[in-house]
């Protein structure tokens, strides 16, 4: 589920393409299932592709591809991968030349997101920890990752269906780009995301009416919009969980 669209390739001319990750779809999870069931001896591996600075890019996981030919704003779905102590290799797509590496203990029953984004005029890559738990009863969890750069510091709000941007305390204030937001644990309900210039009234970005279950676990990427101005920000929702 995605209140946004993905916005795969930006103004360069690289577009994401939906059959990119079919040579290893035997690996992945679908974009709406839950991994609760992943099994005993596995760990989950995804890809958030957050560089404006990075080509297309195909990233392995030792030397097993979890992600072919990708390009921001992408969040992949989940590969399932034995458990291991091992180096993830960033490529330009279709090379094998080194982009970015970043090393990591990927442990059986933990979820982790390989998090690509810009270093000066290149790309480097970081490890994330996933909630890999369910939100508590009646409630959803979800995290930020704020990387609208040109965009600068944002408020970002859930709206009620039945609320007003007025009437709603934002659920993270004055987030800077390049910061993560730890997981929030909000009311399951329908709910309008927002995300406005920390302190204004102008929204650079408002999503379609979209119902969060209890229990579900999401992951938001917030990234200048490369193709429009208006907005000025997209946004793209992944599943963690549920």
């Amino acid at each position: 589920m995605t209140i946004a669209n993905r916005t795969g390739r930006w103004a360069t001319g690289r577009w994401w393409r939906a059959a990119a990750l079919a040579p290893v779809a035997g690996l992945l999870l679908s974009g709406c299932q839950s991994v609760e069931n992943s099994g005993p001896t596995q760990t989950l591996v995804r890809v958030v592709d957050a560089s404006y600075n990075a080509p297309g890019v195909d990233v392995y996981v030792a030397s097993t591809p979890i992600a072919v030919d990708i390009g921001a704003a992408t969040i992949t779905n989940y590969a399932y991968l034995p458990p291991e102590n091992t180096t993830v290799y960033v490529y330009p797509s279709g090379t094998k030349a080194v982009g970015a590496q970043v090393s990591g203990e990927f442990e059986v029953g933990q979820q982790s997101s390989v998090f690509i984004t810009d270093a000066g005029t290149g790309y480097t890559a970081s490890i994330l920890a996933d909630q890999a738990v369910a939100a508590p009863q009646g409630y959803f969890s979800i995290r930020f990752l704020q990387q609208a750069v040109k965009t600068g510091a944002v408020d970002i709000y859930l709206v009620p269906s039945a609320g007003t941007l007025a009437g709603t305390k934002p659920v993270a204030s004055d987030v800077k780009p390049q910061t993560v937001v730890n997981y929030v644990n909000v009311m399951a309900g329908s709910y309008t995301l927002v995300v406005a210039p920390a302190g204004q009234t102008t929204i650079a970005y408002t999503s379609a009416m979209t119902m969060f279950v209890g229990g579900q676990v999401r992951t938001a990427l917030i990234m200048d919009a490369q193709l429009t101005m208006n907005p000025p920000v997209t946004v793209v929702v992944g599943d963690d969980l549920n």
